[in-house]
């Protein structure tokens, strides 16, 4: 495999009565670090709660669900992830650690993240194609097509992977690396670069906007076609409510998700630009399990069920205080009756 990173640990191990520490970040390069270690902590809470409300409610776990679920393990990936290069690069402070381990980090730090960002739109084109033939043919894809549907799973795992692993064994691309701050890919062959922008971003992107168009113009004319009766089928509402969903939710991903991808896949090696838009994908993280929760109708049916049973409980058999409570005598005992007071008697 062609590489300058090699090289380089080659050079630094050279260097005599210096400690070059090629895992351990400098002060600046790990402070520039903790705005986007902080959303990672606050999208490990939103996906908690997400995958315990999972857990808890059997309602939301389906096979109709499966490229949702699918999609926000690729985002656990991604937090465990940036995670593990934080802590790696913040503690290690050997001078001169295992080159193959230092090897290894340069590597998953960069294609790791690549790689799972690919998934990541290939899995939400998938989801959109099920959408689109449920609501136009009216069929139940995952009932009826689970071969293929297994097929697409492992040709959306197993294609970018070997992607990335044959570009790197050709020496099409290579490692940027400044000691102690960052590392990232480079590009040898211009041709593999707009393959890379092609396949990563440019292809499924487009696909995704045809796909939402055939299926917002497909409900445009079953209601043109039923403009003149009354009645709403609840299939026609369902349809309606399954476009609306994935154009918000896209949107929004689309808006959070697609700057980091296009820096990487052009090689912008500027700090300030990297340190953005990869914010901003972190972000599109912690918002995802929040977006998908509020678009879909099976969690608010989970959520207004918790709510009603709590009611219907009265938080756990508290009494209201604002209710008057009956009262109850003990049996043999004779009452006495009090004489009635007037209003105003003190």
């Amino acid at each position: 495999m062609k590489n300058n990173v090699t090289l380089a640990l080659l050079n630094i191990n050279d260097t005599n009565g210096i400690c070059p520490q090629p895992l351990y970040w400098t002060s600046s390069a790990a402070d520039n670090r903790v705005a986007r270690l902080v959303v990672c902590i606050i999208a490990t809470f939103t996906h908690s709660i997400f995958w315990l409300q999972l857990a808890c409610c059997s309602s939301v776990r389906q096979g109709s669900m499966q490229w949702l679920y699918a999609y926000l393990i690729t985002d656990l990936f991604l937090i465990i992830r940036y995670v593990s290069v934080y802590i790696v690069y913040t503690t290690t402070t050997d001078c001169y650690p295992n080159q193959s381990w230092v090897l290894f980090m340069y590597y998953f730090e960069v294609t790791f993240d690549n790689y799972l960002n690919i998934l990541e739109v290939y899995i939400l084109l998938a989801l959109n194609i099920c959408r689109y033939i449920q609501i136009a043919y009216n069929r139940n894809v995952y009932q009826l097509y689970g071969k293929y549907l297994f097929a697409a799973h492992v040709c959306i795992y197993t294609l970018p992977a070997l992607s990335v692993l044959i570009q790197l064994y050709a020496g099409w691309c290579q490692l940027l690396v400044v000691p102690r701050n960052y590392c990232q890919v480079v590009y040898t062959n211009i041709y593999i670069q707009v393959f890379n922008v092609i396949t990563a971003f440019a292809l499924p992107i487009a696909l995704n906007i045809i796909i939402i168009y055939c299926s917002v113009r497909h409900v445009r004319s079953a209601s043109t076609m039923r403009a003149g009766v009354h009645h709403v089928s609840a299939r026609q509402k369902y349809n309606r409510s399954l476009v609306i969903q994935f154009l918000v939710f896209y949107t929004i991903w689309l808006s959070l998700w697609s700057p980091n991808v296009i820096v990487f896949q052009v090689s912008i090696t500027d700090g300030n630009v990297t340190r953005y838009v990869r914010m901003l994908n972190f972000i599109e993280i912690a918002l995802d399990p929040i977006i998908i929760a509020a678009l879909d109708v099976r969690f608010w049916q989970e959520w207004r069920r918790v709510i009603l049973h709590l009611k219907a409980n009265n938080l756990c058999n508290g009494t209201n205080p604002a209710r008057v409570q009956p009262t109850t005598t003990a049996a043999n005992i004779p009452s006495v009756k009090q004489p009635r007071l007037d209003a105003t008697a003190l």
